[in-house]
């Protein structure tokens, strides 16, 4: 007889829908009015389904136990996997209670793996309740995602899933992970760095999941001191200069005598700043016709260059530019650092991914540049 795999599932409809608008998050009611007056809107449940799309075809060989409507059983309905429902929530815009009150009750159903599309605080909400090693694993969705506990993007979380279900009987290696976030109240803080509340068991994959966000020191920003001196040089006065978060960038807008966002999303005309902490419509409405370049740094221990925190630049905006177009600072000491020293792209928009696959200049000093791989996620 074949070994069931018992699922638990759990979505937060609200996650990531801050990230497009230029919000930091979305914890908190008075974030979702926020969002929603900018014209965010969920895809959560998009980014669901394009993990559950992986191992549909073997539904014979698991089970998936999750909340009513849109905390899971919708999409669950949507490609046929016969969901069981263990927890009802009448909530279009969920709460933490919801997630941690479905948590307590999958425990109780003595899942052998918990799901969750999310952000950090969902999955500190999560690790929170769970009380017991129940493994977990992160679908990322979210605006914050710093926490070692989520794959590099919806489809290679459906790998691993998809994996794991091909060994008989099912097997989870897990390893103690990450639990890491930025306190709310702290989002525009231009210091506000990630605090580790504790670690989670998570399914190991070194390919597949995502390493927690590490920092740059200062021997670091000095470092790279030479490279942002090169691009100031080399901007030109007839394009666009899309700048995105981090301290690598913090520093070539200050180079510039600007004072740019943190985790904000900046916009240059040459060396002008024209937007500051703009949207993804803003960032469309700002541009004319002219060329457009984007200005990236990597996030320390994952390698992203986007869809972690710097979701206003879409993947409409990044084909404008163009992969020619795509700029990356780094110190090398960072980049060399990296599992397997790549790169990884999670545009929402997986055509556009492959496209950028291949190798990308880093500039890691006034003179030197490195050729890194550049996959994606």
């Amino acid at each position: 007889m074949t070994e069931i795999l018992n699922i638990g599932l759990i979505i937060n409809p609200i996650a990531g829908m801050g990230g497009k608008v230029g919000l930091k998050g979305t914890d908190g009611s008075d974030m979702i009015e926020r969002a929603l007056k900018l014209g965010a809107i969920q895809e959560a449940e998009l980014k669901t389904e394009r993990t559950l799309e992986c191992i549909a075809s073997h539904k014979e060989q698991f089970k998936i136990l999750t909340c009513s409507g849109v905390m899971g059983e919708d999409v669950c309905n949507k490609l046929n996997l016969e969901p069981i429902i263990i927890n009802y929530s009448n909530n279009e815009f969920t709460t933490p209670l919801d997630t941690t009150r479905t948590v307590r009750q999958l425990v109780e159903e003595n899942v052998d793996l918990i799901i969750f599309a999310g952000g950090d605080g969902t999955a500190y909400d999560v690790w929170s309740s769970l009380k017991d090693q129940t493994p977990i694993l992160g679908i990322p969705t979210g605006v914050k995602m710093h926490s070692a506990v989520f794959g590099n993007s919806p489809r290679a979380v459906g790998q691993l899933l998809a994996r794991i279900l091909s060994k008989s009987p099912h097997q989870i290696r897990a390893k103690p992970s990450e639990i890491m976030d930025v306190d709310q109240t702290l989002r525009d803080n231009q210091n506000a760095e990630a605090e580790l509340l504790g670690y989670a068991q998570v399914p190991f994959d070194r390919l597949l999941i995502q390493n927690p966000k590490s920092y740059m020191s200062l021997d670091e920003d000095t470092s790279i001191m030479g490279a942002v001196e090169y691009l100031i040089s080399a901007l030109d006065t007839k394009t666009y200069y899309i700048v995105g978060p981090g301290r690598t960038t913090q520093l070539f807008l200050n180079g510039l005598g600007i004072d740019g966002t943190l985790l904000g999303v900046d916009l240059l005309y040459g060396q002008k700043l024209v937007g500051r902490d703009l949207t993804h419509n803003q960032l469309r409405a700002e541009m004319n016709s002219r060329p457009v370049s984007i200005i990236v740094g990597v996030i320390g221990g994952q390698g992203f260059l986007f869809g972690r925190g710097n979701q206003q630049i879409t993947a409409d905006i990044v084909r404008r530019a163009g992969k020619d177009g795509i700029v990356v600072i780094a110190g090398a000491e960072k980049l060399l650092s990296l599992n397997n020293q790549r790169l990884l792209v999670d545009t929402g928009d997986e055509a556009l991914n492959t496209e950028l696959q291949g190798y990308i200049k880093v500039h890691t000093g006034k003179q030197d540049t490195m050729m890194v791989k550049l996959e994606a996620a």
